[in-house]
């Protein structure tokens, strides 16, 4: 399987300062995942294929990839190395109507034709928080696993949030927000589990997640509350993925991912939509396609990919098309981390889903 991890030199010269230290772990992160062919690549910079450098553009970026393609062959995983001031996200037009202008999103990268919204290839980021240390973390991780799970959910959503986490844990463990809030909540909950499951508020003016019922919407999660959290992070908040000039004081997908135990971050960069009750659609039907195949024994990005495909096989089967919150939630979903980790579980071939 043919790997290319991407970034922009100067870009991430600006972010992060010197890149001797972040381009030597890089390279170590290659030499380890001996079963992928491997290329560490600046779209910005000559490279070995004598493909053309290319500006900060995320158009110019994608058609860069295609070009190292048609030298290389087919890019089965593409690592993005770095927040949207060095690789940016796409910003695509929003076919819902509601407040976000755009919808910020890597689809396009994960694809190589005009229909992005079902991914042709696995597409993660590291964003880079302004830190190379940050960055060189998340290539340097590893899976421990504890057979253990948590979620949290906002009280009016208790039931479909119930019928996502039934997938990867018992439903009457899930935390439910009120009566659990930023100040009640304690952190040992997060640490030693496998998955780590949201369903709550978000917005991209706050840091804090919150719950809701009855029209209060208190505090549910602050950064300060994952402090020594482990696992995959799988969220369906507002905003849960959006990192535009945030850092992991403010943003709790980068707080998740400064954590030395979380392994990767599934989130919406925008405003996400969800049932208030079963059966699962929009972002819970998304999220429980995610955890299934991770708990199954696929990698992250696998995982991700794979629920986006059956995400969208699913609602041409209900619908027979696509509708807008359905082609919002596919664009706005996001993967940060490092994609070929996995859970060392066996994968037999009856537990694939049926397509």
């Amino acid at each position: 399987m043919r790997l290319l991890i991407l970034s922009g030199v100067k870009s991430l010269q600006t972010q992060i300062g010197n890149t001797i230290k972040l381009e030597k772990a890089v390279r170590s992160f290659m030499k380890i995942r001996k079963d992928y062919q491997a290329k560490f690549i600046y779209y910005d910079q000559p490279n070995e294929f004598g493909v053309t450098p290319v500006k900060k553009k995320a158009q110019s970026i994608r058609s860069f990839i295609r070009n190292i393609e048609k030298k290389w062959g087919f890019i089965d995983i593409l690592l993005l190395l770095g927040g949207d001031t060095i690789v940016p996200f796409f910003r695509l037009k929003n076919p819902c109507d509601d407040s976000d202008t755009r919808v910020f999103s890597d689809n396009p990268y994960a694809s190589s034709d005009d229909d992005f919204l079902i991914p042709e290839r696995v597409c993660a980021r590291i964003p880079d928080n302004k830190d190379a240390t940050f960055i060189i973390n998340q290539l340097e991780k590893s899976v421990t696993m504890t057979h253990k799970s948590f979620g949290m959910t906002a009280r009016v959503w208790r039931a479909a949030s119930r019928n996502v986490y039934r997938s990867i844990g018992n439903i009457n463990d899930i935390k439910v927000s009120p009566p659990v809030t930023g100040d009640t909540f304690k952190s040992v909950w997060l640490q030693r589990k496998d998955f780590l499951y949201f369903n709550l508020h978000g917005s991209k003016l706050s840091s804090h997640w919150y719950g809701q019922d009855k029209g209060m919407y208190p505090v549910a999660l602050r950064p300060d509350n994952v402090d020594k959290a482990q696992g995959v992070v799988a969220s369906e908040a507002c905003y849960g993925a959006y990192i535009m000039e945030k850092s992991h004081k403010n943003a709790l997908s980068l707080k998740f991912l400064s954590e030395k135990g979380i392994y990767g971050f599934c989130g919406s960069t925008t405003i996400a939509y969800g049932p208030a009750a079963p059966p699962s659609s929009e972002a819970d039907l998304l999220v429980k396609y995610f955890l299934e195949y991770t708990k199954q024994g696929l990698t992250l990005g696998e995982s991700f990919k794979s629920a986006k495909i059956d995400f969208v096989r699913k609602a041409l089967r209900r619908n027979g098309f696509l509708d807008d919150d359905d082609q919002k939630t596919v664009l706005q979903f996001v993967l940060y981390g490092d994609p070929t980790l996995r859970f060392q579980t066996k994968i037999k071939k009856s537990v694939k889903r049926k397509k």
